[in-house]
């Protein structure tokens, strides 16, 4: 069985509101010591799978800077860490800024870590269903997004094409598939 490694020390390298960046001095379990651990600490992130009356997956689209590519997403964000916010109230609240849309029913399908080698949030992902579209959406000053809609093979096509690589939105499908009666097809061997 692996173990945990022992941190020896910690050293704050850079901080900023939105993440912490760290270095850890670690022990393994065989003694040896790695002088460098780079770890990022990130609030935990939430989004949801909204799912309209009529079976539509609600996405954005938005362009995202550190890769240079558009992208489609589930709707989400950060948890505000300042006020302690409930996973669910705040997969909520990023659903109706972003959207404008309001589910009759929102629970909780997967807790994943994003990029465990190197972040210790999780992120927290939520399906909504019955959303229905209550207002415009409300972005935030420099968010740029076109809501999209389209049905559950769609998105599934999109996934195993490609067109959508987001590793998030794509655990996060594989989660609300089952809850809608889809499941992802196995490939086929060529």
């Amino acid at each position: 069985m692996i173990k945990p490694w022992k941190c020896l020390s910690s050293k704050e390298i850079f901080k900023t509101t939105f993440f912490r960046f760290r270095t850890d001095q670690c022990e393994l379990p065989d003694g040896r010591v790695m002088p460098n651990y780079y770890v990022m600490e990130f609030p935990d992130w939430v989004n949801i799978v909204p799912v309209t009356e009529d079976n539509k997956i609600v996405l954005v689209e938005q362009y995202r800077h550190a890769n240079g590519q558009t992208t489609l997403e589930f709707p989400g964000g950060s948890s505000d860490p300042n006020l302690k916010e409930d996973p669910k109230k705040a997969a909520l609240r990023e659903l109706l800024e972003e959207t404008g849309y309001v589910p009759d029913d929102a629970r909780l399908i997967g807790i994943q870590a994003p990029n465990p080698a190197m972040q210790n949030n999780k992120m927290h992902t939520f399906i909504g269903l019955g959303c229905k579209k209550l207002q415009e959406p409300k972005l935030d000053p420099f968010e740029d997004i076109r809501v999209v809609t389209l049905s559950i093979p769609e998105v599934i096509d999109k996934v195993l094409s490609g067109e959508i690589n987001h590793s998030v939105v794509v655990a996060s499908l594989l989660y609300a598939l089952p809850m809608l009666g889809f499941h992802l097809p196995r490939p086929t061997n060529p």
